[in-house]
């Protein structure tokens, strides 16, 4: 091992010192300096996207019943009802709420029209096959029940006759 004075600690010290400090400054001026003058928005730009936000409010606030409407026509749709403009309806609804999307499709605000209404087509399709599949479960169990009381009869006449 070397043994340095403490001269030549000093000095390989500060040079160190130095070595940090300097790496240092230049992490930081490359991570936190802004490179652009993207701050600086003009007064139509702003008033522009302020209307834009505007106008966006506006829609949620037009479509929030048609939102809500479709949900409770959802919810409360019967399946076994043969009533095709209650499906017809919601369809509607559902495309009505899918058109804010169309519309304008350039900003990704308005998807969440979309992806709300694929949302609840997703959903009256479930509730729908639901509903029919439990239709389908009750005349099933039904049959079953009517098996059964079949067999009981059958085993009845066939021990009477044996019996004899």
């Amino acid at each position: 091992m070397i043994k340095l004075s403490i001269k030549e600690r000093r000095e390989q010290f500060l040079f160190f010192i130095g070595i940090f400090l300097f790496t240092t400054a230049l992490l930081s001026f490359g991570l936190f300096y802004d490179y652009n003058d993207g701050r600086m928005v003009s007064k139509k730009d702003l008033a522009d996207k302020l209307e834009q936000n505007a106008d966006f409010e506006k829609t949620v606030k037009e479509q929030r019943p048609t939102v809500d409407t479709s949900y409770k026509s959802i919810m409360t749709f019967d399946p076994g009802v043969q009533a095709v403009f209650l499906e017809n309806d919601i369809k509607n609804s559902l495309a009505s709420i899918k058109s804010n999307y169309d519309r304008k499709a350039y900003d990704q605000r308005y998807k969440t029209f979309l992806q709300v209404s694929q949302l609840y087509s997703a959903l009256f399709y479930n509730r729908r096959e639901l509903k029919g599949n439990r239709n389908d479960m009750d005349r099933l169990n039904k049959s079953l029940e009517d098996c059964k009381l079949s067999t009981r009869q059958l085993r009845q006449t066939i021990g009477s006759v044996s019996n004899k």
